[in-house]
């Protein structure tokens, strides 16, 4: 349980004073427009919901996979016994991700989800990386011969994992034996997860993602390419099916009313509750970090199997009540600092935070017991994802 019957009242009680007053004061229209009574509803969200049957299925399962930006970055071609899954790079989120890295790491959560998916189905799943020399954007094909159905642990997780950005319950630590669990999902040696739960390293971590956000929203490339994934209004939600939310922002419901009942945030203001949400909220309510590395910043297949494990972690940690959220900040900065051809500052940072300059950190992550639940984040359909090749 994520929050007490106390704290839930109190936000409840809260909750309807604030919509009572909005209310009253005319704002019924726009408490409409902007979804406040429609969290998790509607065509955006039917993803989380609806149950297909055989290879349909496996595919909506992808749809659910945690990705960067909630971009989306994915296509998939279906025929009788395989499954394509492609990378669609009009969904590229820009600077953030110049090497197109987070966009690999999201195609490999998507992986993760369907081959626990396929399982379930009465397939095994054979995958091939990069079937294609010509086409890098064909990621994996999937074949799928006859098996008994082995619905696993993990997958009764698939539609309950959801980011959570909320603060964590600092009087609670992560077992040992827990964080244990999390290293015996990784059998591969070309990857590799770091743990941090010491105080002194852990400062030292969460001033480095403040100081990297902040290196963020001072370039204005960067900050700009991310602010284009905000959904406002439930109308856009509707539309686009993607992007950041407030749902997802990991507010309490009195907050996520406010802030969709107010006029929406420029720019500068969104990138400043950003920084001070992190900073205080998010950070300090950490109780532990992880780092997901690579051998070879420069192979996608390394990359992709980092977002397998991602995905693996993930699931494993919600069927354990167990919150997290990715923070990128460092290695997009230190994908920045290559780009521009700059001094790798945050490069180093990371270098210095793992401790060997063998691994390249492409995942960092905050881990804890979660003090409000998380919100699904929409999502389009499968018919909108899939192609004819």
């Amino acid at each position: 349980m994520v929050a007490s019957k106390k704290i839930s009242r109190r936000i409840f009680v809260k909750g309807s004073i604030v919509i009572g007053g909005l209310l009253a004061a005319g704002g019924t229209f726009r408490a409409f427009n902007t979804g406040v009574f429609s969290t998790g509803n509607g065509p955006a969200y039917e993803a989380w919901k609806i149950k297909y049957h055989g290879l349909k299925e496996i595919v909506n399962s992808g749809i659910l996979a945690a990705n960067a930006h909630n971009s989306q970055p994915w296509l998939f071609s279906i025929d009788s016994s395989s499954i394509d899954l492609f990378t669609d790079l009009t969904r590229s989120i820009g600077t953030i991700d110049p090497y197109a890295r987070e966009m690999y790491i999201s195609l490999g959560c998507a992986l993760e989800n369907m081959k626990i998916a396929a399982k379930a189905e009465g397939y095994l799943p054979q995958i091939t990386y990069f079937p294609s020399q010509e086409n890098q954007k064909h990621v994996t094909r999937i074949k799928l011969s006859k098996a008994k159905p082995d619905i696993q642990d993990l997958y009764d997780m698939l539609k309950k994992r959801h980011m959570n950005r909320s603060p964590y319950d600092i009087n609670q630590k992560i077992p040992e034996d827990a964080i244990q669990s999390l290293y015996n999902l990784n059998s591969d040696f070309e990857i590799k997860l770091f743990v941090f739960n010491d105080p002194n390293t852990m400062q030292k971590i969460g001033k480095a993602m403040v100081e990297a956000t902040e290196s963020i929203i001072d370039d204005k490339e960067q900050t700009s390419d991310s602010a284009q994934w905000f959904r406002q209004t439930w109308e856009d939600i509707e539309n686009h099916k993607d992007g950041i939310t407030t749902d997802s922002q990991g507010l309490p419901f009195y907050m996520r009313v406010l802030a969709k009942m107010l006029p929406p945030l420029s720019q500068e203001q969104n990138d400043q509750y950003w920084l001070d949400t992190l900073k205080n909220k998010q950070v300090k309510t950490a109780a532990a970090f992880g780092f997901i590395a690579v051998k070879d910043l420069s192979d996608k297949k390394q990359i992709v199997n980092s977002g397998e494990l991602w995905q693996r972690i993930h699931l494993w940690a919600t069927a354990n009540n167990i919150g997290m959220q990715i923070m990128n900040q460092l290695s997009e900065r230190r994908d920045r600092e290559l780009q521009l051809s700059i001094t790798p500052y945050f490069g180093n940072m990371l270098t210095e935070i793992i401790g060997s300059s063998d691994w390249h950190s492409v995942i960092q992550f905050r881990m804890g017991y979660p003090t409000l639940e998380a919100l699904p984040s929409p999502r389009r359909p499968v018919e909108e994802v899939i192609i004819k090749v």
